[in-house]
């Protein structure tokens, strides 16, 4: 199954929970209004192809050649170019050598490299939530023997900043819904491992794995989502954030300032 063909089937990704969470309301939207592609979301996409499948790179993407569009000539090639890429995604030469450098840089990083050889790349699962009875599905980055892979760009690697970032983006839950997902497919006893590459040189890179307490907040949270997702098909109504007043508290940090 390709990538697009993955997104395309209307069962729930961890991506689905997480627009769940921030509200049903925002879920439902999204659906009928897919997002265009940004230039973040583009780099991303070149990045992880270079990382995690570099021999499938050509088929997926085209580099756009450096000529001047202005002369005739440029004009000429660059129609050329086009002819050839078509079904491609063009990037520029600017992302295609970020994401050789950034491999050049992984490459380096004995445990990435080892977890990242002899497995497979990009799979699709899909099963049946056993409460809800909702179809689900997940696309692990990697799976190799013990191990299933994902690989994150991110500012800052570092144990306490991934920390952060990892509760910020609810990486509980897809560690969570990734393993419990294999699982239901047969694949079970694998640990979950993050492979966090900064996206400024010198692209360092930090490998972490997600631990029982880790799992079991992804657990909790993941069903809470999809408890919410049955009530809503179940009653017809998505919601969006609460209409009570709700008080504006402080934030820990600032509190910890008046002390």
């Amino acid at each position: 199954m390709t990538n697009r063909e993955y997104h395309a089937d209307p069962a729930i990704s961890k991506s689905d929970l997480d627009q769940i969470h921030r509200s049903p309301l925002h879920w439902q939207y999204r659906k009928a209004h897919p997002p265009e592609q940004t230039p973040a979301l583009l780099v991303g996409s070149a990045v992880h192809k270079m990382i995690l499948e570099p021999s499938g790179f050509a088929d997926e993407f085209a580099v756009a050649p450096e000529t001047d569009r202005r002369t005739k000539a440029g004009r000429e090639a660059y129609q050329a170019f086009q002819e050839s890429a078509a079904g491609k995604t063009v990037i520029t030469p600017e992302i295609y050598r970020l994401c050789t450098d950034m491999a050049e840089a992984l490459s380096h990083c004995q445990t990435a490299r080892q977890l990242l050889t002899g497995g497979r790349a990009e799979q699709s699962f899909f099963w049946d939530d056993a409460h809800t009875g909702i179809r689900c599905k997940c696309r692990p980055d990697y799976l190799r023997d013990g191990f299933c892979v994902d690989y994150k760009t991110t500012q800052d690697a570092s144990p306490e900043a991934f920390q952060k970032a990892a509760y910020r983006y609810r990486y509980p839950v897809q560690a969570y819904w990734y393993l419990h997902g294999l699982g239901k497919n047969g694949l079970s006893g694998l640990d979950f491992v993050f492979i966090a590459q900064e996206k400024e040189p010198p692209y360092a890179a930090a490998v972490y794995y997600a631990d029982e307490l880790f799992l079991q907040l992804g657990q909790q949270e993941a069903a809470a989502d999809l408890e919410t997702l049955a009530k809503c098909r179940s009653t017809g109504i998505y919601s969006g954030y609460p209409e009570e007043i709700l008080p504006l508290t402080p934030p820990k940090f600032a509190l910890r300032d008046l002390m």
